[in-house]
């Protein structure tokens, strides 16, 4: 199934400036002398239970040493309930749900400068369910990329760019002009169509521009015919190249792959979990 995406028409204000106060819930885990590997993960829902997800990918991403930046926009007043213990060497915001994922990302960087001068920078999103299995593959082809930015898996649909969920960066990116000035200049979009043009697609239009190098772990190529969404149409394929997740998009709209509607019998088989626990 093909969907069409609407082009923007007027942007709002930067997020930056009206996204409201940032909390941090307990402590402040990240030293501004962290010069390792940082991973930054958006996080929303409308109840303060962290998902099984969320709770797996905090935990794969501490086993592979990294510090990790929980950014909720959870419209709910209590802290975050982590069902034990807040794993060590997580740091917690608080924000307005203002800006999506982007915003998200935006607040945090322009929160520790020292991201510039880490290691290693990764941005996610708890769009996924998973991981069903072990992340390590992925990550280090992550950590032996050389490249300006990264991503797990790109799309051609609505034109070349890297999938937004998964996005790294060795902390010297960070610190390049244009793509400094990209994550200071991210906006408060009206709506989801106007925030994939403008900041997925954009990010990407603006990394080639800038003649920055990409490098992706999964391309689209390898998964789906052009102008398909891998992580949508290509889901069981991505799952023979050791990609552990499925888009929850997809378990909430099966009918938007022809097979979507075997996605949880194949996670049961392959992995022998429900996936639904996971959500």
């Amino acid at each position: 199934m093909r969907r069409f995406l609407r082009r923007p028409r007027r942007r709002g204000p930067r997020v930056l400036d009206v996204g409201g106060p940032i909390l941090v819930e307990g402590s402040d885990e990240l030293s501004a002398r962290h010069r390792g590997r940082i991973a930054v993960v958006a996080h929303w829902s409308n109840t303060a239970r962290l998902s099984r997800s969320v709770l797996a990918t905090a935990a794969a991403l501490a086993a592979a040493d990294y510090a990790i930046v929980l950014v909720s926009t959870a419209e709910v007043p209590e802290p975050l309930d982590w069902q034990s213990a807040r794993p060590v060497g997580v740091t917690v915001l608080r924000r307005p749900n203002v800006g999506y994922d982007f915003g998200s990302w935006a607040a945090a960087i322009d929160r520790y400068p020292q991201l510039v001068e880490a290691e290693r920078i990764l941005l996610m999103n708890d769009s996924l369910a998973g991981p069903f299995a072990p992340v390590a593959g992925l990550l280090e082809r992550f950590h032996a990329s050389t490249a300006d930015a990264w991503g797990i898996t790109d799309t051609t649909q609505f034109g070349q760019h890297l999938q937004s969920y998964a996005l790294g960066f060795p902390g010297r990116s960070l610190a390049e002009g244009p793509i400094r000035q990209f994550w200071r200049d991210i906006r408060v979009e009206p709506t989801k169509d106007e925030l994939i043009w403008q900041n997925e697609i954009g990010l990407s239009n603006m990394l080639r521009r800038e003649r920055f190098v990409i490098d992706v772990a999964i391309p689209s190529w390898r998964v789906v015919e052009d102008g398909r969404n891998p992580t949508i149409i290509g889901w069981r394929r991505l799952l023979d190249r050791g990609f552990p997740f499925i888009k929850r998009e997809l378990l909430r709209h099966p009918q938007l792959a022809p097979d979507g509607f075997e996605v949880r019998g194949e996670i049961r088989r392959r992995f022998g979990v429900d996936v639904d626990e996971w959500t």
